[in-house]
């Protein structure tokens, strides 16, 4: 199955990659970097580079991949899960998650995507709670 994944090189979407890739699944992920986008090369994944600010970029190459699934895995973690290194990130994710979100969607619904799986956290009194 092909598989578009937003976030893929960050701590959560990382193994997420390796997990998909060892089940044998063809997968194209977004990322900024045109580092990233080589050390996904050399994993065996199709790089797709934009911001996930820019709608129509989104828009391009979430049509150009044609996948059968969109996963949404975008987030902007702090290197330490400190209290207050998750609520300086907070503002950011957040509009990485809604904003960036809501353009992924789109370019997924765009495209004709038959399935969108989209990471869910919880933020409680500006901390953040993981629901498992």
């Amino acid at each position: 199955m092909k598989i578009f994944v937003a976030g893929g090189t960050g701590a959560i979407g990382r193994p997420l990659i390796a997990e998909l890739l060892a089940r044998g699944h063809a997968l194209v992920a977004l990322t900024r970097s045109p580092e990233e986008a080589q050390a996904l090369l050399e994993q065996g994944i199709e790089p797709a580079i934009a911001d996930v600010f820019d709608t129509d970029a989104v828009k391009a190459v979430v049509s150009r991949a044609q996948p059968e699934v969109v996963i949404q895995q975008l987030t902007a973690l702090p290197r330490t899960y400190t209290r207050e290194a998750m609520s300086a990130a907070a503002p950011f994710n957040t509009r990485l998650r809604l904003e960036g979100g809501a353009n992924l969607l789109a370019a997924a619904q765009a495209a004709g995507v038959r399935r969108y799986l989209r990471q869910s956290i919880e933020i409680l009194g500006g901390s953040w709670s993981w629901i498992g």
